[in-house]
């Protein structure tokens, strides 16, 4: 496809016309309040396929599958009390749950083949009315080209897949900033296989988790690959100060006497602007083409713990020297 991306307003016409595309098996960019979504047709084997083909994802890498209400989405899936309490705390919400699949409509290719699925329903406004009008579920990774940062804004999609979808629904600003918090419900353990937008201890007061290492050789959820979220620009994390060649991503007020691009994930020290800005800011320092981007040190507590995570895969295989 070499058409022109079109950026739709947010109205209730466009919304039926995205309705009634998504039901023809069309794929099209939709707002949520992780990330914005690369949404089609959980059912037809050439939605799936065209999904993985924009966004260049490697197809053992399982994609979300996104439903309008709890109910749908716990039918699909092999349930027991754990994942009916998490459902009823935290969604709708950034909460991703894995489980084994029951539902065998479900394209084989959103499952890489794999005998579970990964499940969600997602709070933002805009992609329940769509997922309720529609009355189809929608796989829905993130909106841009596979490993590099996942958009925020419907222009942060532009710059990612113009000319490669026709649509992008303008929802404005992802309120979260961060992918969802998948947790693997597939044995009696609860392991959290990505860290996301509700945190461990949020978790762990509806289900315990068990800590240990998850397996790399078997993907059975987004966000695993050690290297991803990346920007063009090599990273150093956990900085202290900037050097002299590097732009400053600052926690806290940025230096007075730094001469260099700097920019503030959160002046006032919070973790929830700081995971909003995070993705935001790292996009924008890759359009002022700084070649060094150096993050200053952000707390491993509630929230901290996801954007580390995304920041420690982001600088994986392009650490500053």
């Amino acid at each position: 496809m070499n058409t022109k991306t079109q950026i739709l307003k947010n109205t209730k016409k466009n919304i039926l016309e995205v309705v009634k595309r998504l039901k023809m098996g069309e794929i099209i960019a939709l707002p949520t309040e992780t990330v914005y979504g690369l949404a089609g047709r959980y059912d037809l084997d050439s939605t799936i396929k065209n999904i993985y083909y924009i966004k260049n994802r490697p197809k053992h890498n399982p994609l979300i599958i996104h439903y309008a209400n709890a109910s749908d989405a716990l039918k699909d899936i092999h349930i027991d009390s754990r994942a009916i309490k998490l459902a009823k705390e935290f969604w709708p919400g950034a909460l991703t749950i894995v489980a084994r699949v029951k539902n065998k409509s479900i394209s084989k290719l959103a499952l890489s083949k794999l005998e579970t699925v990964a499940v969600r329903v997602p709070s933002n406004k805009t992609m329940l009315a769509i997922l309720n009008k529609l009355k189809i579920p929608l796989a829905a990774p993130s909106a841009n080209r596979y490993g590099k940062i996942s958009p925020t804004s419907a222009k942060d999609v532009c710059e990612e897949l113009n000319g490669k979808i026709s649509f992008i629904l303008d929802g404005s600003f992802s309120t979260i900033g961060l992918e969802s918090t998948v947790i693997d419900l597939t044995t009696k353990e609860s392991i959290i296989l990505r860290h996301g937008g509700i945190n461990k201890n949020q978790i762990n007061k509806i289900t315990p988790i068990n800590d240990k290492k998850v397996s790399k050789k078997i993907i059975s959820s987004p966000g695993l690959s050690h290297s991803h979220y990346s920007p063009d620009a090599s990273m150093r994390i956990n900085a202290v100060r900037p050097k002299k060649n590097e732009a400053w991503l600052a926690f806290g007020n940025t230096p007075n006497n730094f001469s260099g691009v700097a920019l503030s994930l959160s002046k006032k020290k919070c973790l929830k602007e700081c995971a909003r800005n995070l993705y935001k800011m790292l996009r924008s320092l890759d359009n002022r083409e700084v070649s060094k981007i150096a993050v200053q040190k952000i707390p491993e507590i509630g929230l901290g713990v996801a954007i580390n995570d995304r920041l420690r895969r982001a600088a994986h295989l392009k650490t500053n020297k």
